[in-house]
């Protein structure tokens, strides 16, 4: 403190040290240091003076209104501060004395803060008059890990901290956020990563928020997540023979399988727990030994239903714990995929995005024991230069399937057809020999199948086209093979040849269909067939020697020099044969350009009488015969044993025929219930003979099971009433399909009463082939089809008749 006692020395110390500063301009500093230096002038003055010096404070670093209290030592006295800035202690001090200043209030508001004194034993001088107090908030680390992101991704996992404080990471690891001490923290998800697929990710810490308490917190974010499947898409197809596999983000573990499969025709049954289930790496592989599911005879797929649950790490739950459910279209088999426009016949066919170009790539992948199935892309698939014509002969079996979208989840006729052309030159098929050398772009051997009908060679959903430059060709050849193995043709538009490009061959045969010396199980099922346009010969459906099962087609011999057959039948040996519930001859019905020298809806050549022959509820109209007559049915041979029964045949003109028979028919031959339209023609021939109707006293044909229905359904007073020609019972295929329909003609099952009617028009799946395809081809005007009280429309007749009548007598036989 300063006194009177000792004012005038500092008076005088002031003036010297007023006197030396005035001096000190005319100084000038010697080379090396002297006495003088600046600050060892003002510490000298000081020290020569005794002059006092405030004592001041300097606060840094003090935010939130926190209150910091400080003490000087030596008096006592107290500085308060809220914020950074200065401050100084009252009256002046004596220098070269340490001064000790302390703090004895830490401020306390949030985030708390530490403040320390960076030099709290303070000598003054004359440059060093203040205390420096630092103040800091106290800062922690919330620790954010996060694990389950694939390593392959490549975009970004947002992370926040209430909402506004972001982090980023691409890979597992760890985020940190700076958070002060007493302060909340709340972490949340943006942004999730979605290479290469969109992952799932959850805080998995709980709570995720809190408020730090003078520690670092911890905390994990889990993104583990179902990456893909063996599988596209959903609702792909996919091969029985093979595991699903399910990959993840990260390696799993404790998956548990519920897989049911279902839905017509088929039932799969349900595999609970986790039977076969294994790991590797990131995988959760479900092995296809431990499903017990069956398969029917054919491809129609089974729907299956994969759900898991329970997949987890080390950390959570897959998927933020859901049920990860996967629905697939499982066929008997392995899976081949065919795409003309992306595939490449060096990939492996096993996969949409693996796919072949050729389909008979794809069918060489077929082993020659296991059954397969090859999906193909609609398109035009060309049969030329080095695209082999395609052949299914292993013994396991061949289910070709045409008309998918490029997804292979979606069959589209109509949208996305498979078109096979047959456009080789003379050198790759000659064409000339009938039965050696003609020419098909689809080629079928059915053996070594063994009795197992689920080993069937198919080939559905495709536009096939014949060669129509070739003398002899057709869109598909059925060749050999063995009585234990099995074709299935269904649901295709198979043309002989369209003509009107003015190319065709006017010699030989051609035709859709071509079955040559085939003893095994050949079912040709609801399909569109054509002939040959413009060929000498033309015929849709031409079998020699051959067992065949036409069921439900729609069939039509084309434009020909000489003959046209919607079915052309040879046998010189017993085989079986079953003609049931076709229309025939819908070209020559809708376009009266359709000409030949002859018309046939059904010729038989028969010579060896097949014990096992039906034609049954068809549709047959013949007409445009130039030259010679329009057949119905025309039977040739040896005395038939067929039974033929409930046709509708329409042969108009003076030279429609509506039966002939070479020879009159065995005493075990049928038929009856037939509703036979010639009335400028001739009814039935049988020899030479020519008759109306067929009951004892009035021909040949003296079978007592055909008077009883004569005068209801064949006279020639009955044309015009149709209450008698009613249909009892309407016969269904909703099984895919029967291998032995014309069971249904045994009187045990119900006779010829359960017989559907010729050419219905009941699918829209066939609708979807060909305009001509869709017409009513009534003969005659539209007729509501009604049971025999006139009630209501039997089930599957939409309504209208195009097909044959069935016997209204309980007793049908």
């Amino acid at each position: 403190m300063v006194t009177l006692k000792n004012f005038l020395p500092k008076l005088y110390s002031a003036l010297l040290i007023i006197f030396t500063l005035s001096t000190m301009g005319c100084y000038t500093r010697p080379k090396k240091s002297g006495i003088l230096d600046f600050m060892n002038i003002s510490n000298f003055v000081s020290y020569l003076t005794g002059t006092a010096f405030p004592l001041n404070v300097q606060v840094n670093g003090l935010t939130n209104s926190g209150t910091l209290i400080v003490e000087l030592g030596s008096t006592g006295e107290q500085l308060t501060f809220s914020a950074a800035g200065s401050d100084s202690f009252s009256g002046y001090y004596d220098p070269n004395i340490v001064y000790t200043l302390s703090i004895i209030t830490q401020p306390s508001t949030l985030p708390t803060q530490t403040c320390v004194i960076s030099n709290p034993n303070l000598t003054l001088t004359f440059a060093s008059t203040t205390f420096v107090v630092n103040c800091a908030e106290n800062w922690y680390k919330a620790n954010v890990t996060v694990t389950g992101i694939d390593s392959t991704n490549t975009t970004d996992l947002q992370i926040y901290n209430n909402g506004t404080d972001l982090k980023t990471r691409t890979s597992n690891g760890t985020v940190s956020f700076d958070v002060g001490d007493g302060l909340p923290y709340d972490i949340t998800i943006g942004t999730v990563p979605t290479v290469p697929s969109t992952h799932t990710c959850q805080v998995v810490t709980s709570p995720a928020n809190g408020t730090i308490a003078a520690a670092d917190v911890n905390l994990q974010i889990s993104c583990l997540s179902l990456m893909k499947t063996s599988v596209p898409v959903a609702g792909a197809f996919f091969p029985s023979t093979k595991a699903m596999v399910f990959t993840f983000s990260g390696p799993v573990t404790g998956c548990s399988l519920d897989a049911t499969g279902g839905g017509p025709p088929y039932s799969a049954g349900t595999a609970s727990g986790s039977p076969g289930v294994t790991y590797a790496g990131k995988t959760a592989v479900v092995a296809p030994t431990s499903l017990p599911w069956s398969f029917g005879a054919l491809s129609f797929p089974l729907d299956v239903v994969f759900i898991l649950t329970g997949c987890k790490d080390a950390v959570a739950l897959a998927n933020n714990g859901a049920t990860i459910s996967l629905n697939v279209k499982m066929m008997d088999g392995d899976v081949y995929f065919i795409s003309d426009t992306s595939g490449n016949d060096s990939n492996s066919c096993m996969d949409p995005s693996d796919s072949c170009k050729t389909i008979q790539t794809g069918v060489n992948q077929c082993t020659s024991s296991s059954v397969c199935t090859v999906f193909v892309e609609g398109g035009d698939y060309i049969i030329s230069g080095t695209t082999s014509p395609i052949t299914l002969n292993s013994s396991g079996g061949v289910r070709l399937l045409g008309s998918f979208d490029s997804a292979f989840t979606t069959q589209d006729l109509t949208g996305t057809p498979t078109r096979i052309v047959d456009n080789r030159n003379v050198a790759q098929c000659p064409g000339t020999v009938l039965s050696s050398n003609e020419c098909a772009p689809i080629t079928i051997t059915a053996s070594g199948m063994a009795g197992d009908s689920t080993k069937a060679h198919m080939v559905q959903g495709f536009s096939i086209f014949a060669d129509e430059t070739k003398q002899n060709a057709f869109g598909i050849r059925i060749l050999n093979g063995d009585a234990n193995s099995y074709v299935y043709i269904y649901a295709n538009y198979i043309s002989g040849g369209e003509g009107g490009l003015g190319v065709e061959n006017a010699a030989g045969t051609r035709g859709g269909i071509y079955l040559l010396s085939s003893p095994s199980n050949n079912q040709i099922d609801t399909n569109v067939i054509k002939g040959g346009f413009g060929a000498l010969s033309s015929s849709a459906v031409y079998s020699y020697n051959s067992n065949v099962y036409l069921l439900r087609n729609r069939i039509s011999g084309d434009k020909a020099v000489n003959d046209s057959h919607s079915v052309l039948l040879v046998n010189f040996i017993d085989r079986l044969v079953a003609v049931i519930n076709n229309t025939m001859n819908f070209r020559q019905y809708t376009d009266g350009s359709v000409t030949s020298t002859f018309t046939y809806g059904i010729r038989n050549e028969e010579n060896t009488a097949l014990i096992k022959h039906y034609i049954a509820g068809n549709t047959i109209y013949s007409n445009g015969a130039a030259g010679g007559s329009n057949y119905g049915i025309y039977m040739t041979g040896v005395a038939t044993n067929a039974q033929i029964t409930n046709n509708l045949i329409q042969a108009p003109g003076s030279n429609g025929v509506c039966t002939s028979f070479s020879t009159t028919p065995s005493g075990s031959a049928i038929f009856r219930g037939n509703s036979l339209d010639c009335p400028s023609g001739k009814t039935v021939t049988s020899g030479a003979t020519n008759f109306t109707v067929f009951c004892s006293g009035n021909g040949t044909f003296n079978i007592t099971g055909l008077c009883l229905v004569a005068n209801a359904f064949m006279n020639d007073v009955l044309t015009a009433t149709r209450s008698n020609q009613n249909f009892v019972t309407t016969p269904t295929f909703n099984g895919y399909p029967p291998l032995q329909p014309w069971l249904s003609l045994n009187t045990a099952t119900g006779g010829p009463c359960n017989i559907a009617f010729g050419g219905v028009e009941t699918s829209a799946y066939l609708n979807s082939f060909d305009p001509i395809y869709k017409l009513d081809a009534v003969i005659g005007a539209p007729i509501t089809r009604t049971t025999s009280s006139g009630g209501t429309t039997p089930s599957g007749s939409d309504g209208y008749s195009i097909g044959a009548f069935e016997l209204d007598d309980p007793g049908c036989f």
